[in-house]
């Protein structure tokens, strides 16, 4: 995990995705890149309060998804999908959301980002698609 602070995070992952696509065979040891809008410590309260704020980007008309990726977490993903679902008055789409609530645990720290599908940049699938 690197983390790099930008002040465009659009900007960027479109650069990255179509620098990939160009030169599939230059980039090696990235496998994903995710923008991370906000970090807060691992608790409840601080993720729920974080992902109301963010929420905010899930426009009326569209749909969400929670996806929880944990390492070292104190919560089973249930308790973090009830906390988080009941936070965010949209309808959920677990196929193909509009949005996806993205939670990341690195045990005391938590990553979380509302983004869209076409925001998490894998590597891998880029270069097969070349």
């Amino acid at each position: 995990m690197i983390e790099v602070d930008v002040e465009d995070p659009k900007a960027l992952i479109s650069f990255i995705t179509e620098y990939v696509r160009a030169e599939p065979f230059r980039v090696h040891y990235i496998l994903r890149i995710i923008p991370v809008h906000r970090v807060v410590d691992t608790k409840v309260e601080e993720i729920v309060k974080a992902v109301k704020e963010l929420a905010a980007g899930i426009g009326p008309g569209e749909t969400f998804r929670i996806t929880i990726e944990a390492r070292e977490s104190p919560y089973t993903d249930k308790q973090l999908i009830d906390a988080l679902a009941d936070a965010v008055d949209r309808k959920v789409d677990l196929e193909s959301p509009d949005k996806i609530v993205l939670l990341e645990i690195f045990g005391e720290y938590s990553g979380i980002s509302v983004i869209s599908p076409d925001e998490i940049v894998s590597i891998q699938k880029l270069k097969r698609a070349v």
